[in-house]
């Protein structure tokens, strides 16, 4: 199959799931307020919400400053969402999952009142995305699988059409994740924060370690932290001293490294999109961008109406 012909399909995958989450999420951390739930037990579920460690987080997020998750970790223990078992790991609590699952149940009813593609047309798309799905977890590694695997779900068969249509998007999204960290762990190792450091200089002509200590305060670093990134960036001939002072940018061998990682990411990702015949990969796509456009109209029609 065509890489270039399927290529153009993450770019649209990533932006509807964007849509979806504008559409969702609103409604997601006012039901964690209200109901007095953690909205860091959201986030985790996409990591996976039946044993907690910093070891198994690093599988889907080497890029965190591992003791964000320690904090959070020591805050659930206390509130009884998980409990401590050896290793250092905790078990989450069916009611932390319980928990989890109301609050996205409560953003996915904000889905409920989409209509502007019909049911043939939305039944189509989750055939098509099932297939991919499917052969995402029968696929031989690499990539290895724990994206995929570990991620909590929430939709089932009786779910809307739509909603289904969300949760095998977010299985995708998974799956490029198993696939971007598969191809980017030889080059970063133990150090996920270098790969960051490489991703922010890639998209600016000159940055600092203080830009991106505060365009990336989620990931808990501080500038020191960014300067000894960057440090090694360096060191490995990624990166190397802009004009501007205290500032970097990226250099051919970084900017390759870059290249080929992505290159490879594509090559993991769409190669179970073998079991779709090229009218499928066409359909899809058409479908997709409708899709798309329609959940932007949907978004603004529902935001007008104060429900989100």
């Amino acid at each position: 199959m065509d890489m270039e012909a399927l290529a153009r399909f993450w770019p649209l995958i990533y932006s509807t799931i964007r849509e979806l989450w504008e559409i969702t999420e609103p409604s997601i951390e006012d039901a964690a307020v209200k109901n007095d739930i953690p909205i860091e037990l959201y986030y985790y579920s996409e990591l996976g919400l039946e044993v907690f460690s910093v070891e198994n987080f690093f599988y889907r997020d080497p890029f965190t400053n591992p003791e964000q998750f320690e904090k959070a970790f020591a805050r659930f223990d206390v509130k009884g969402w998980i409990t401590p078992l050896p290793d250092e790991e905790y078990q989450v609590s069916r009611r932390a999952q319980d928990a989890v699952r109301q609050i996205i149940n409560v953003g996915n009813e904000q889905l409920t009142g989409f209509d502007l593609i019909s049911d043939d047309e939305l039944k189509h798309v989750m055939a098509l995305l099932k297939q991919i799905v499917n052969a995402n977890l029968e696929a031989p590694e690499p990539p290895e699988k724990w994206a995929i695997v570990k991620r909590f779900r929430v939709a089932n068969v009786q779910s809307p059409l739509i909603v289904q249509i969300k949760e095998a998007l977010l299985d995708l999204f998974a799956y490029r994740d198993d696939s971007h960290l598969s191809a980017a762990y030889p080059h970063y190792g133990q150090a996920g924060i270098v790969w960051s450091v490489l991703g922010y200089i890639a998209r600016g002509n000159a940055v600092t370690a203080k830009q991106m200590a505060g365009s990336m305060t989620f990931r808990g670093y501080g500038t020191e932290d960014y300067e000894v990134a960057i440090a090694a960036t360096v060191e490995l001939g990624w990166a190397e001293p802009a004009d501007v002072q205290d500032a970097y940018r990226i250099t051919p061998k970084g900017r390759e490294i870059r290249e080929e990682v992505d290159k490879l990411t594509d090559e993991y990702f769409y190669r179970p999109w073998s079991v779709l015949a090229d009218n499928e990969v066409d359909e899809l796509y058409g479908l997709l961008t409708k899709l798309h456009s329609q959940l932007v109209i949907y978004k603004r029609t529902i935001a007008g109406d104060g429900r989100i």
